[in-house]
């Protein structure tokens, strides 16, 4: 058997996005194409409709490998995170282990095994948004923190930037601009405080049926466990995402977003 660690990243609301026409798909693609995990050469990627399939070409065999691995499954996560800001595009994903075969007959990619079927259904089953490991190797997830979510899972925070804002939140906010804007940390703040507030909003739109609205709650209530303290801010500050630190200069960061990423795409054939 071919042994792997597996990430397995699932689009929410893919229908809904192909309803609205091409132009949302083609632009979700270009962001999934411009995804650093593509100039990694221990892994390979499979993009099918709404999933993304990540694999590990070798290695795996040695804790350490393990480690590495799954780092920078998290790592390619955040990253795409970062790149759906302010597309209101959110996913759900799950790093697993086990066997998964990759192949091509004549250009036409065949790939089964038991990590892609044991993620499809587990994914399902996890009503909530971000990115979860299953607890048979999150012993190995050392770089990024991670909570228990429910019996077979952990729930894990991409959300590295804000490790130390909720340390300095304790002594209360607002936190000093010069804190942020000595270490530009702002470019990386802002991206993941908007989608954890994202979460609360989602959790409280009545127009999102109750299913959805739980999904978003679920995925809300695991960051307040761990930022209880910027957390707190968004819902005192009526879910103002600057009320951290008003002083810095945000209005360019946000700026930037939704960003194009039509100058990562080195070629594309339509057939």
């Amino acid at each position: 058997m071919n042994e792997r660690f597996f990430l397995y990243l699932d689009i929410l609301g893919f229908t809904d996005l192909v309803k609205q026409g091409s132009e949302r798909i083609d632009d979700l693609y270009e962001v999934i194409a411009s995804l650093n995990v593509h100039k990694h050469d221990a892994f390979k990627v499979i993009v099918f409709s709404d999933t993304v399939v990540v694999y590990n070409v070798d290695g795996g065999h040695t804790s350490a490998d393990a480690k590495y691995l799954i780092m920078f499954m998290c790592e390619f996560v955040k990253d795409l995170m970062h790149r759906l800001t302010k597309r209101s595009v959110y996913f759900r994903a799950i790093i697993t282990h086990g066997d998964f075969t990759h192949y091509e007959i004549n250009n036409a990619p065949c790939f089964y095994g038991n990590a892609l079927i044991d993620a499809y259904n587990s994914e399902k089953e996890l009503k909530a948004i971000g990115l979860f490991i299953d607890k048979k190797i999150s012993h190995h997830c050392h770089i990024f923190k991670h909570l228990k979510f429910n019996d077979n899972f952990d729930f894990v925070y991409v959300t590295q930037s804000l490790e130390e804002i909720e340390e300095y939140g304790s002594s209360g906010f607002p936190l000093p601009s010069d804190l942020i804007e000595c270490t530009d940390s702002k470019w990386f703040i802002f991206p993941e405080i908007e989608h954890i507030n994202n979460m609360y909003i989602g959790s409280r739109n009545n127009s999102y049926i109750e299913s959805v609205r739980k999904k978003y709650d679920a995925s809300w209530n695991m960051y307040c466990k761990h930022y209880p303290h910027i957390t707190a801010q968004l819902l005192a500050s009526n879910n103002n995402t600057t009320s951290i630190s008003p002083d810095v200069e945000w209005q360019e960061v946000i700026d930037r977003y939704p960003e194009d990423y039509n100058y990562a795409i080195e070629s594309k054939i339509t057939y």
